[in-house]
């Protein structure tokens, strides 16, 4: 049993280290995906030098809504700690998946009383989407920038996205945990501690937090229905449901997204409050917790749109093309599809509530959210079906290990069904293996941005003591720059948050634009210093403008030599 746990342990650590291995993994920043990963990281970087503002990170100026609590923490931690940023994101990611897997790997054990049963979830981290068969390459390429691809390369990322999905599977283990059927007894303490969770998520990243509200309320509405066997609750559930999507576009059309969601979620209300009765105190702690541990966040955001914030009105409107073909979908998932129909079929006709209702609930929300965009919500469905396949992945892992010990109870037909289904889902993981080693490859090729090299170490003595915007060396990603050194940078993530002088400082968003070598922009957007690198073949041309001076040098070597890197100080006018 303890062995189960420890393989777990190592396959997730295979899996989110194993591809750097041999690279300066815990000394510097995985690349993977690094233009966001980075722009997340600058807010923990922001924190660890002691601005705990609700700003843009990079240039320090405006207002940010984004739900920031997870690198909040990481930021007061290397404050605290020592030590960089950069260590706390890997040390952070890697408990998250190793909680979200272990407490799988804990309920499939009590669930099916096998030793082998906790190294499920782990192995579902590595289910691939049948790209490298359709497409010969480990993602799905659908319009504008959507892909499709497995939990690996979601969670390789270890950002606060992985980190709000972990914290959805746990306290749906939680909430689980709490049936007698499922193994243990009934301690409804630990359906508050999972709503609590669930509210959390608000602070930690949207996306998640609405894959959990949807999640958690279309459980309780099956686990009501379940129980209670109701046809007019269910046929209510549905009608409701239907309403709610066939207004869907008007409503957004009028009143914008948020509220053709809210309507959906109540769709689900009637059938879930059921649960309620005869015990009303608990329901009432229930939506306690929830509210309170939500209530920063979703504040946070409602005054931005009363106030008309410009960027919470770009990014509403943001996610056009972004859709989720279904026969594409379909494909990606059959090996999950597969393996959700072994559990289907050892549950059916037994009085199995709770699982029941999970995979009903995994199932409504996977095709509710990949599919938004056609009910009005349009908030990138390709996401959700990312997310939703990765909560499915794990949270199935359970009912897969109680399914696979009902084998010998079933008859007939039956038998051979789940038999047959068990050796057609396995072959097909296994095909989708191949999506996972080309990950890997691919995570590898990207490699490690260095934090400590000779040229951090420059950069850093140029920088040190100075106040005001930077624009970065043509051959050094401003992303970088930040995390190494907490200056204030001339650049923004368009999708995060917007600077107060966003239109002077848009131009810097693309270096081909040249900006760095126009006083006339530098003076514009308020920057202060730009630095340049001798080593860099397409540096900026700064000399001979007398509105731009050499500040400090700093020297580092380089391929036996040495090169310079320059602070420019941008005369004011």
């Amino acid at each position: 049993m303890a062995g189960a746990f420890v393989s777990s342990e190592v396959l997730v650590v295979t899996a989110l280290v194993g591809p750097l291995v041999g690279l300066p993994w815990w000394q510097g920043f995985r690349a993977y995906a690094y233009p966001d990963q980075l722009t997340y990281a600058s807010i923990a970087t922001n924190w660890a030098r002691g601005d705990m503002r609700f700003v843009e990170p990079f240039t320090q100026t405006g207002t940010s809504h984004y739900p920031s609590l997870w690198y909040q923490l990481m930021g007061l931690l290397a404050r605290v700690s020592g030590l960089p940023v950069y260590t706390w994101w890997t040390l952070m990611g890697l408990v998250a998946v190793s909680a979200a897997v272990l407490a799988c790997g804990w309920l499939a054990l009590r669930m099916s009383g096998r030793a082998w049963a906790p190294i499920l979830p782990a192995l579902a981290i590595y289910t691939g989407v049948l790209a490298a068969e359709t497409t010969g390459t480990w993602f799905v390429e659908l319009l504008n920038h959507a892909r499709l691809w497995g939990p690996l390369a979601s969670f390789f990322a270890l950002n606060s996205e992985v980190a709000g999905v972990c914290l959805v599977v746990i306290a749906m283990v939680l909430i689980l945990a709490t049936d007698p059927q499922n193994g243990g007894g009934y301690r409804p303490w630990l359906v508050v501690v999972a709503a609590a969770i669930l509210g959390l998520t608000a602070n930690v990243h949207t996306y998640a937090f609405f894959a959990g509200a949807i999640l958690a309320l279309a459980f309780a509405a099956s686990l009501a229905i379940s129980r209670s066997r109701s046809v007019p609750l269910m046929g209510t559930t549905i009608g409701l449901l239907i309403v709610a999507l066939v207004l869907g576009p008007t409503v957004a059309r009028i009143f914008g997204p948020l509220p053709v969601f809210t309507l959906v979620l109540l769709a689900f209300t009637p059938a879930a409050l059921t649960l309620a009765r005869g015990n009303v105190r608990m329901a009432t702690a229930v939506a306690v917790a929830y509210a309170l541990c939500a209530a920063p966040q979703l504040v946070r955001t409602a005054i931005g749109l009363t106030q008309g914030d410009p960027f919470l009105t770009f990014r509403q409107v943001s996610s056009r093309g972004l859709g989720v073909a279904i026969p594409s979908g379909l494909l990606a998932a059959l090996p999950l599809l597969l393996l959700g129909a072994v559990c289907v079929v050892a549950l059916w006709g037994r009085r199995q509530h709770s699982k029941n209702a999970l995979l009903v609930a995994l199932t409504v929300g996977a095709i509710l959210m990949s599919q938004n965009d056609r009910w009005g919500f349009n908030q990138e469905p390709y996401r959700f079906w990312i997310i939703f396949t990765t909560l499915s992945g794990l949270l199935m892992a359970p009912v897969l290990a109680w399914a696979f010990t009902q084998r010998a109870r079933l008859e007939g037909h039956r038998q051979f069904a789940l038999t047959a289904l068990v050796a057609l889902g396995m072959v097909l993981w296994v095909f989708s293996l191949i999506d996972t080693a080309g990950f890997w490859h691919h995570a590898r090729v990207q490699g490690v941005f260095s934090m400590e090299d000779a040229r951090a170490q420059a950069t850093r003595e140029v920088l040190a003591g100075k106040e005001g915007l930077v624009v970065t060396s043509a051959c050094l990603e401003p992303q970088v720059l930040k995390v190494i050194t907490g200056a204030q940078v001339a650049h923004y993530n368009r999708g995060l948050a917007w600077p107060e002088n966003v239109k002077e400082l848009y131009r810097f968003l693309e270096p081909r634009d040249r900006a760095a070598e126009d006083p006339d922009q530098l003076q514009r957007a308020g920057v202060s210093w730009v630095l340049t690198d001798s080593s860099c073949r397409s540096e900026w041309r700064l000399d001979g403008d007398r509105r731009l001076a050499a500040a400090t040098t700093a020297t580092y070597p380089r391929d036996g030599g040495e090169a310079t890197i320059t602070l420019w100080r941008v005369q004011p006018e």
